[in-house]
């Protein structure tokens, strides 16, 4: 049997309801009701986004060892009693956020274990921000520092639209046969173009380049990961 909205708004229920709650006071909460949906629906995406590559840790290092892979590193952990005050120069060091001595020493256990499960990496691109750059220098012994990976949360949205154009490229761009190519940046210029929010400091999402066709996220490995993952005490 079909029930209108006519029904259900004579239903005694319903009566006793607009009998207590004034009209106008209804049509507010019902508002308010829509809102928190729409906000529950949008952080239930973001969450999805972020949980959306599923493979362990385990299984993530037995691909990048076949090779083909992006692994997108967040700069390693940070002395955030330190700020940054101007990035007219990103060389100047002393005037930016830098590398903690937990983050120096992370990234230290995250080469080692990259050495040891014989993972290979052809090429590694940074942003030219010092706790970056930092970050690829302790783990590789090369690396090309590239503009365009540069932080987009001081951006507008011009420079935004291409630092993000910049990373959706790379992230499509299929590596040497057996190598992987790992970029080296921020937590806000990856949330924007893939929806992953890369947490904590110094965490490696796996992506797979498919091309023009796009990229498809695996998972990632946290820096607390790494030593079991290689046997490394």
């Amino acid at each position: 049997m079909r029930t209108s909205l006519w029904t259900v708004h004579q239903s005694p229920i319903c009566t006793e309801v607009l009998r207590i709650i004034p009209f106008g006071r209804i049509w507010s909460v019902v508002l308010s009701l829509v809102i928190l949906s729409i906000f529950t629906l949008m952080t239930l995406t973001s969450v999805n986004a972020q949980q959306a590559g599923t493979d362990t840790p385990e299984q993530l290092v037995e691909k990048m060892k076949q090779g083909g892979y992006i692994l997108y590193i967040r700069h390693a952990a940070t002395d955030h009693s330190q700020a940054d005050k101007d990035l007219t120069d990103l060389s100047k060091c002393e005037l930016q956020r830098n590398l903690s001595a937990q983050g120096k020493e992370e990234t230290k256990i995250m080469a080692m274990a990259l050495a040891k499960l014989e993972i290979k990496v052809e090429k590694v691109i940074t942003s030219p921000y010092c706790r970056c750059v930092d970050t690829a220098k302790i783990a590789f012994d090369r690396y090309d520092i590239v503009e365009d990976m540069r932080a987009t949360f001081y951006t507008n949205e011009a420079e935004t639209t291409h630092l993000g154009d910049y990373l959706k490229s790379e992230l499509t761009k299929k590596p040497k046969a057996g190598f992987n190519t790992v970029l080296v940046g921020h937590t806000a210029n990856l949330r924007d173009v893939t929806q992953v929010w890369p947490k904590p400091e110094g965490v490696v999402h796996v992506f797979k380049p498919l091309g023009e066709g796009g990229y498809e996220h695996l998972g990632r490995i946290t820096p607390v990961e790494w030593a079991p993952l290689a046997g490394i005490n």
